[in-house]
């Protein structure tokens, strides 16, 4: 296993007002012919939570999408935040086991080795020289000093990834590169958001969705989310300059007025991602199974990110929705209830799916609708259906709760993603 060579040097600080979050500009070093900054990892904020705390320190477990070219820099959101963090001392490593680290060194802000992040805010530290292969899994330890009463977070499904903290006021351990001290386990990602390299790459591409972009039940600790097995299969392509940077949520929607609905959050979650090129757009099955919102409706709210895709100079593509939905109360059991093609909520995909791979004005629910201005579909729906029984996936592919596939259909869905589109 490589090892890092790790050293921290100052840049001047960056604090980005809510919702301008990190271009590829926002490290304020001007790129070179063929250097660009790409986000290499990252999540997207979706609440306050954790409830009230003080004197804590979190130990993040990621797994960058790339390798490094030997210069990394961290992002930090306060997004949800009504009163300024501070965080009082940040690390970077790699991950030997559980909260165990190698490698580790300090971070600076500005020089610093703290720094307060302004509530709605964000901060990009100092570049840190930083070598890691694909493959690698790191750690990015945050001492949050002072108190607080619940910290902005990415708040994941089970069964994705296993982080870890310590008890309230241990103070700063974020030199405890054994991990004796984080006798905690979480699975929210408190204030991290981004890790970003800079370097030879092409771009970085944006998995914008909910819970099944996010990676639910996709395996504790295996990385095995559909964004990540892209990556690998990138990475095994030959394009290691190709990131990919997961910004889904569960539970989220395309329509709404919560600020992570996704006409809300599409500019802050993906236009914001520094070296973005391309978006995959996964979200509307939570529209359809847990608000009944009819084709129509949620149609109106994808040709809105449609459009912002566009006018952000992105390449935007439709991932057309499995069956692992459907609208009203879900038997005990996860199967048996779904409604048929011709009633009821899946009526309803099925005229969503139809729309995503038209050509043409057609109507839907009764209103006229223009085709998609996408730049293409990808078949998630034919990669895990079940040929017999088009409202469910295929048993071998489903995770047992009839919503998420498991490892192997994650691995199904990105089978249906031609790489040949980035």
């Amino acid at each position: 296993m490589k090892q890092f060579v790790l050293a921290a040097f100052s840049l001047s600080l960056f604090v980005f007002a809510n919702g301008c979050g990190g271009g590829s500009s926002a490290a304020g070093s001007v790129p070179t012919s063929g250097q660009i900054w790409v986000a290499s990892w990252a999540d997207a904020p979706s609440s306050l939570t954790g409830g009230a705390s003080s004197e804590q320190t979190f130990r993040e477990i990621v797994k960058p999408s790339v390798g490094s070219r030997g210069t990394v820099r961290l992002h930090f959101s306060n997004y949800f935040g009504t009163a300024a963090v501070q965080l009082g001392s940040v690390h970077i490593g790699k991950q030997t086991a559980t909260a165990g680290v190698s490698g580790d060194t300090a971070v600076t802000f500005g020089g610093l080795g703290a720094v307060s992040i302004p509530a709605g805010s964000t901060v990009v530290s100092d570049n840190v020289t930083l070598n890691f292969s694909y493959g690698d899994v790191l750690s990015v330890t945050e001492y949050v000093s002072g108190s607080w009463t619940n910290l902005t977070a990415h708040a994941q499904g089970t069964n994705i990834v296993t982080s870890y903290a310590t008890a309230k006021n241990a103070g700063d351990k974020t030199s405890d590169t054994l991990g004796a001290a984080f006798t905690q386990t979480t699975f929210n990602t408190y204030l991290l958001d981004r890790i970003d390299v800079y370097g030879g790459y092409k771009e970085t591409i944006a998995a914008f969705g909910s819970s099944t972009t996010d990676g639910y039940n996709s395996g504790l600790d295996l990385h095995m989310t559909y964004p990540e097995q892209l990556a690998a299969a990138l990475h095994a392509a030959g394009h290691d300059d190709i990131a990919v940077a997961n910004v889904g949520i569960g539970g989220t929607t395309v329509l709404g007025s919560t600020p992570t609905a996704g006409v809300n959050r599409f500019v802050r979650d993906v236009t914001a991602l520094p070296g973005v090129t391309s978006v995959i757009d996964y979200l509307g099955a939570n529209d359809l199974r847990d608000n009944c919102v009819a084709a129509a409706a949620v149609i109106t709210g994808k040709q809105s990110i449609i459009t912002m895709a566009h006018a952000a100079g992105l390449k935007i593509y439709e991932g057309i929705t499995a069956p692992s939905t459907y609208c009203g109360a879900q038997n005990p059991g996860g199967f048996g209830t779904r409604y048929a093609q011709g009633s009821g909520e899946e009526a309803q995909r099925f005229l969503l799916n139809t729309w995503q791979m038209s050509s043409g004005a057609s109507v839907v629910n009764g209103v006229t609708v223009q085709a998609p201005a996408s730049d293409g579909t990808i078949d998630f729906n034919a990669a895990i259906v079940d040929p017999a029984n088009l409202s469910y996936m295929l048993p071998a592919l489903d995770s047992g709760d009839d919503i998420h596939p498991n490892p192997t259909g994650y691995l199904a869905m990105v089978k249906a993603i031609p790489l040949t589109l980035f």
